[in-house]
């Protein structure tokens, strides 16, 4: 049988059976080099018109004669090793899979086999074809593809440890490829792992300055933070910088801030506190104002909590949510956060515990919600508000207690003339004492009634205090200071003022407003910075806003006046706005959800959209709170489609964030809304998610009840989907409390469901966790079959996202069966993996699993680098227990070797 072999990858060769067969010159060669670099897609008479006489062709009818005669003349040249197929239109090469060596590139590629991938390059693509057009439009991606191939070979050789071998070969193509910073990344990398950190720093500066002078630009973010992992561990910029902005004007409290400077020389613990629990006395703005003047005292960072102790429309902010939160500014987040208060505590303070760090704990409600988000390190600094005393917090951790009054008449004048201008104040010193006398030196209703004064310049101050005595008449002087302000706002402002009051989380973003109030961006923009300089709003960060709870309260009260209808319809345009944007941002983050046909979007409603995984889950955190929020609006509204689908679709980056707690509450959230609604599609989602979150905090027994519910619901409906979905998850649960032949049962039957239904991703993903309930069995042959028939099936349908998953199953099984030279194999397949099919998650894990197969060899020195490459991932995750244990192990190989 004759063999026929097609090479692109360097000169334009055609083999039958080894032997060269002679490719007519001139446009005979352009002609079959165009149709190979697009194997088996078609080519109309037009483009190759323009490849044959570079964009210079004679008239049409000319230019498609003489390309008949081409194509004649090349068949009869090529006579049985012929690919030129005639299409209507135009022409394709028909070629299979291993006859080209650009196609075979490509799978190889795709395989992992990198170095085998590179080998079938013989030089520039299609070097002796003479095409200008060829060379210039269908060559360079090409070249891109190989650069990238070669970037891959070189990742999997440092995952290997191989940094010391490849430093020549980096210095070449940093050469050849001055300004490609993933190949100068690699330098760097590949010089520090060879133990030649100097040589590593003047590789990024020499980079660094490259681009400096070439592009005028830094860096990109992905070789800083190489540099800032490798070289310079000091100079990190992303420690935490939470403090919000200090307040414009501020005046007096000398006595206080030097006794918060006096404390703080002490190192301890400070708590503020307000007579009698006053609200609005400016606890947060001492703090956060003395917090800046000392922060250059804490290097290591600054951490700002807004507790949310009174907030009239919010629950306390939960302690374990707010130490999550501080973890994730040190780089420590999802699975690497232990689930339990107490263990979350501890490992907060281990962390800070030999930094420098200031922590501000806002609006606190009592000790209890405190205590956990202490810091233990004596480098380290409390700063506590709170309108209760914590008298316990005194004698038990020796708090230095600051009791805060309101302002005397000075200081409350002073804050005034801050705001208003000294010729104003100076001018009416009796109105300005009686407006200090009626807001009761309150600094918010001082800040509140001085913007009023300040938004019109031509008010006299006698005029503004008979304004709030006739207000005060009806209402409590501070809501009399709002209502004065209120009164002034132009209609559409009023009414975004108190829609605000609708609200529970504890911020709102330009975005999400401009969805609840339904106007244009530019007008809402407007609103917000009226509603910022009348003091009812504060601007904390660039585009987010939030609200005192006094003046909270007091939107919500007014919020009352409007029609129902039209509170409803704001909060719809509002729950849209966030439904779709997480789904967006869902739809990035995970893979195999079940269908949802979401709630349509309320016109005018235009929610964020991602095409980055890392921006969405980014935005997904920024706005967690607000999320959960969002579920409890969604159900006091009674919008219950809202509220199930908002839980769903939160779930992608939920199960990332690892807070089973959150998936559990908005689980049961989302039960209850669909089971109001009678949705028993629905109904069998939220009693799936809540199985998966009780499994994943380790409540087995309650998984399984909640998996049992979920499987009879969908089985009624007939979810083949769900059926087959639940099953597996049901198996893995009874895998993890330790029953696997109960998992075993239930994986086969979500196997004979997956084949039922024809998904191959699902069927691959249920193979896959089969294979490795059966290794745990030591049914090896069995898991061998089941892994097989997943990674072919993951092969087939292009699957990425699922390759490691399966060929780690199976360098897990190799190792477990004692075939060690294959266990290896596999590993590093995995490692060798391009790094969007590669999370970091697996592939730390396949680094340990690697160096444990090396370790039984008795290849110690190649199992200390896999277990050095596994600790750089570790040290950036910030696991201390996985650090520790994997230094010991470390130790322990090196010992051997």
């Amino acid at each position: 049988m004759t063999t026929v072999e097609y090479r692109v990858l360097g000169p334009l060769q055609v083999l039958r059976d080894g032997v060269p067969v002679a490719v007519p010159a001139g446009r005979g060669r352009v002609l079959l080099a165009t149709l190979l670099l697009r194997p088996n897609q078609f080519v109309s008479v037009d483009e190759l018109v323009d490849r044959l006489w570079d964009g210079e062709p004679p008239t049409v009818d000319r230019a498609h004669k003489t390309l008949q005669m081409v194509v004649r003349r090349l068949r009869l040249a090529l006579g049985d090793a012929n690919c030129v197929r005639t299409a209507t239109g135009g022409y394709l090469a028909e070629v299979g899979p291993e006859s080209l060596d650009l196609t075979r590139f490509r799978r190889l590629a795709a395989e992992g086999e990198f170095a085998a991938a590179l080998a079938l390059w013989r030089g520039p693509v299609a070097s002796d074809v003479d095409s200008r057009h060829l060379h210039r439009q269908d060559v360079p991606p090409l070249a891109e593809e190989r650069l990238v191939v070669h970037g891959r070979r070189i990742d999997a050789d440092l995952a290997r440890g191989r940094g010391g071998e490849l430093v020549d070969e980096l210095r070449e193509l940093t050469a050849e490829h001055p300004l490609r910073e993933g190949f100068w990344a690699q330098l760097v990398h590949a010089l520090h792992q060879a133990g030649k950190p100097e040589e590593a720093l003047a590789a990024y500066e020499e980079i660094r300055e490259h681009l400096a002078d070439e592009l005028g630009v830094e860096p990109g973010q992905p070789l800083r933070e190489l540099h800032d992992r490798l070289l310079d561990p000091g100079s990190r910029t992303d420690l935490p910088r939470q403090l919000p902005a200090r307040a414009a004007h501020f005046a007096g409290r000398e006595a206080e801030l030097a006794r918060l400077t006096g404390a703080a020389a002490g190192g301890a613990a400070v708590v503020i506190t307000a007579i009698d629990g006053t609200a609005g006395v400016g606890k947060t703005a001492l703090a956060v104002r003395w917090a800046h003047e000392v922060a250059d005292r804490f290097p290591d960072g600054q951490l700002y909590a807004d507790l949310r102790g009174f907030d009239p429309s919010s629950d306390p902010a939960d302690p374990a949510d707010v130490l999550a939160v501080f973890l994730a500014a040190f780089g420590i987040s999802g699975g690497k956060v232990p689930a339990d208060l107490p263990e979350r505590a501890g490992l907060y303070r281990s962390v800070v515990a030999d930094r420098r760090v200031l922590v501000v704990l806002d609006n606190a409600r009592d000790v209890e919600q405190v205590r956990p988000l202490l810091p233990a390190g004596r480098r380290c600094l409390a700063v506590i508000t709170s309108r209760n005393r914590f008298t316990g917090l005194v004698v038990r951790e020796g708090a230095v207690p600051v009791t805060l009054d309101v302002l005397d008449e000075q200081e409350a004048a002073a804050l005034l003339t801050a705001r208003l201008g000294e010729d104003r104040v100076a001018a009416e010193p009796d109105a300005v004492a009686d407006l200090v006398a009626f807001c009761g030196g309150l600094p918010l209703a001082l800040a509140v009634a001085a913007s009023r004064a300040a938004g019109d310049p031509d008010l006299p101050l006698r005029a503004l205090v008979s304004e709030l005595t006739t207000a005060g008449g009806l209402m409590s002087s501070v809501e009399a200071v709002f209502a004065t302000s209120y009164r002034w706002l132009d209609d559409d402002t009023a009414r975004l003022f108190r829609l605000l009051g609708l609200l529970s989380g504890p911020d709102i973003p330009l975005d999400a407003a401009i969805a609840l109030d339904g106007r244009r961006r530019a007008e809402v923009r407007r609103s917000l910075q009226s509603l910022t300089r009348m003091h009812l709003l504060t601007e904390r960060t660039p585009g987010r806003y939030v609200s005192h709870d006094l003046v909270r309260a007091y939107s919500r009260l007014l919020s009352e006046e409007d029609p129902p209808a039209e509170r409803d319809a704001a909060v719809r345009r509002l729950l849209d706005f966030y439904l779709h944007s997480v789904d967006s941002a869902d739809q990035l983050l995970r893979h195999g959800r079940p269908e949802i046909e979401l709630c349509t979007l309320s016109d005018g409603v235009h929610p964020a959209r991602f095409d980055d995984s890392a921006v969405a889950a980014a935005w997904c955190e920024t706005e967690h709170q607000n999320l959960m929020a969002m579920v409890h609006l969604a159900g006091a509204h009674g919008l219950h489609q809202h509220a199930w689908q908002l839980s769903t679709v939160m779930f992608g980056y939920l199960y990332l964030r690892q807070s089973p707690s959150d998936r559990i509450e908005i689980s049961r959230m989302a039960l209850a809304a669909a089971r109001a609604g009678g949705d028993r599609y629905a109904e069998g989602i939220a009693l799936h998610a809540l199985g998966n979150a009780q499994s994943n905090r380790g409540d087995y027994t309650d998984a399984c009840a909640s998996f049992a519910a979920a499987l009879r619901v969908r089985e009624e409906i007939g979810h083949l989907h769900g059926i087959a979905v639940t099953l597996d998850q049901w198996a893995i649960n009874h895998a993890l409390r330790g029953d696997l032949e109960a998992a075993k049962a239930l994986h086969e039957r979500a196997v004979a469901k997956r084949r039922e239904q024809g998904s191959p991703a699902g069927l691959a993903t249920a193979l896959n966790n089969y294979s490795m309930t059966l290794v745990g069995l030591k049914e090896f042959d069995a898991a061998l079959v089941a892994n097989d028939e997943a990674y072919t099936a993951v092969v087939e349908a292009g699957m990425t996202e699922l390759a490691a998953s399966t060929l780690d199953t199976r360098g897990l099984l190799h190792r477990e069966r004692g075939h060690l030279g294959d266990a290896v194999e596999t590993f590093h397949r995995v490692l060798a993996l391009p790094g969007d099919q590669l999370p970091n998650a697996i592939k730390v894990v396949t680094l340990e699993n690697l160096a444990d197969a090396h370790a039984r060899q008795g290849n110690a020195q190649d199992a200390v680098a896999a277990l050095r490459s596994a600790l750089l991932l570790r040290e950036e995750q910030g696991n201390e227990a996985a650090v520790a244990r994997l230094r010991a192990r470390i130790a322990e190989q090196e010992g051997r070797s």
